[in-house]
């Protein structure tokens, strides 16, 4: 384990696996359930609209995009 700043806010905290704290992690999980949900109902939408009708952040759905293309 290794002393970190959170990526998304900043936070001194102890890294073990992701590089959010706690409460960021937490919140990515739910605004990446936010997306998926949206996805599931609009598929053929665009990432403007994914923005503005879940309210994630571009840099979040971008984060997700990298996230799932490496996962291929």
């Amino acid at each position: 384990m290794a002393l970190a700043n959170c990526s998304r806010c900043g936070t001194l905290f102890l890294m073990q696996y992701d590089k959010h704290c706690k409460s960021c992690s937490e919140a990515v999980k739910q605004d990446a359930h936010k997306v998926k949900e949206y996805l599931a109902s609009h598929p053929w939408a665009s990432l403007m609209e994914v923005y503005h009708k879940t309210g994630v952040s571009l840099e979040t759905i971008y984060g997700l995009m990298e996230r799932k293309r490496s996962a291929l």
